[in-house]
């Protein structure tokens, strides 16, 4: 048995997670356990756990150790989301503040710790000779965990958590159709959108399931493979020698590469849920058709950009309104919490300045949206305004939103002496085409 499971571990890891038979068909064995065990109640809810326990196993480096860390650290979230719920342990908001900070600040050290090398490095290698924090193993899917045990913590300050037992709060924080990366769904929405809350059958929930799973493959396997070779590390020219119309169109194509692999795996994270019967929220909605980079960011990682949104761009956004210089500019105060808030995606993204950087970059672009917006709407002229309005002015939106898109993703192409080179030579170039025009 144990020569089994060591093959079946083998043949997983070997190849990328939702694209490998051995996964399929314990997915398929999952489902049917689960689906058609409805009646029994608890035991079915036991067996959720068991399968996506299971699944995870299976993930490359992925161990009983790092399975029981996160049962503690979801154990310990557990528990404070229960005290801040039970008002007869803590009485006065002071207690309920520091309650929730503790349970926030753990999650974040445990996000620290496995996501970004220079903290473990820090830590490590002054507590264990000879052992470089560089070499511990990064915990897969953290990221997205984080985020979801604080929503929880959040909501259960707030008092809004619903039916918080121990077991539905395990399903939902190790749920393997979205433990990698995401959507990240919220608790209640996980509770009430499950196949028992909505008394779905299985039948209905297959086809919607399927379709879901073969659009993913198809955005996988077949448009992201058809982009790649265009993406601008794989165009075969070295960067110095690109034109800027080339580096411009690998840049396009790896936006469209990273779009097409990243939907097609929110595509099948959602059609296996939905195998499984659950409603898992959509995460894209055309992002690339959308005419400024607002709306963009509303409709690309939509999961993402809502959690920052509710839980760092409103309460930020709150705290500055108390004060009353900022009251009194509240495009100043929007735009203060936005580049706050895209930071904090930046870092949530990656352990480096560059992530940063790249978090800058959105921010203040949706900054200058912003400033560019008030001026639209007090615009009067009637020329103008039909303009605004027009199918023209749409076009010019989305390549320009498109195009400001694309060029933010240098930060993940190209290393810090990659993109020095590119701006010299990009300066390098204007100084030659503004000397041909004088």
């Amino acid at each position: 048995m144990h020569e089994l499971w060591s093959e079946f571990v083998r043949l997983f890891a070997s190849s990328e997670f939702y694209v490998s038979l051995p996964f399929w068909g314990a997915v398929t064995i999952a489902v049917l356990l689960y689906r058609f065990t409805a009646r029994l109640g608890g035991f079915r809810d036991c067996l959720l756990l068991a399968c996506s326990a299971c699944l995870l196993l299976t993930l490359p480096r992925f161990n009983l150790t790092t399975l029981g860390l996160l049962f503690g650290v979801c154990g310990v979230t557990y528990a404070i989301a229960r005290l801040l719920l039970n008002s007869a342990h803590l009485t006065t908001p002071r207690a309920r503040q520091f309650s929730v900070a503790i349970g926030i600040s753990l999650n974040v050290v445990v996000l620290a710790f496995f996501k970004y090398r220079f903290f473990h490095d820090f830590i490590l290698n002054r507590s264990a000779a000879g052992f470089r924090g560089s070499d511990f193993v990064f915990l897969i899917g953290i990221s997205y965990t984080a985020f979801r045990a604080m929503h929880f913590l959040i909501e259960a300050y707030r008092r809004s958590v619903q039916n918080p037992s121990f077991l539905n709060f395990l399903n939902y924080m190790l749920f393997f159709p979205s433990f990698i990366s995401g959507p990240i769904h919220r608790y209640n929405h996980f509770c009430e959108n499950s196949a028992a809350a909505r008394a779905c059958s299985f039948r209905a929930d297959a086809l919607p399931g399927i379709q879901r799973i073969v659009l993913g493959f198809f955005k996988k396997t077949v448009l992201a493979v058809l982009v790649s070779p265009y993406t601008l590390k794989n165009l075969g020219v070295p960067l110095q020698e690109m034109p800027i119309w080339l580096i411009l169109i690998g840049l396009y194509a790896f936006a469209l590469f990273l779009y097409f692999d990243f939907s097609g795996y929110t595509d099948l994270a959602v059609g296996t849920a939905r195998l499984m019967g659950f409603v898992l929220p959509e995460n894209f909605n055309r992002p690339f058709l959308k005419p400024n980079i607002q709306q963009l960011w509303a409709n690309f990682h939509m999961s993402l950009t809502s959690w920052l949104t509710d839980y760092i761009y409103w309460p930020l956004s709150k705290k500055l309104r108390s004060i009353d210089y900022f009251r009194k500019n509240p495009i100043l105060l929007s735009n203060c919490a936005i580049i706050v808030t895209f930071l904090v995606c930046g870092i949530w993204h990656g352990d480096t300045m560059i992530f940063v950087l790249w978090g800058l970059y959105h921010g203040l672009g949706l900054s200058v949206l912003n400033i560019y917006q008030k001026w639209k709407r007090k615009m009067r002229n009637p020329v103008m305004r039909r303009y605004f309005t027009s199918k023209p002015s749409y076009a010019v939106g989305v390549i320009g939103t498109f195009t400001f898109y694309s060029i933010g993703l240098i930060c993940f192409i190209l290393s810090t002496a990659e993109m020095k080179l590119l701006v010299s030579q990009l300066a390098s170039d204007l100084v030659v085409a503004f000397a041909t025009l004088i």
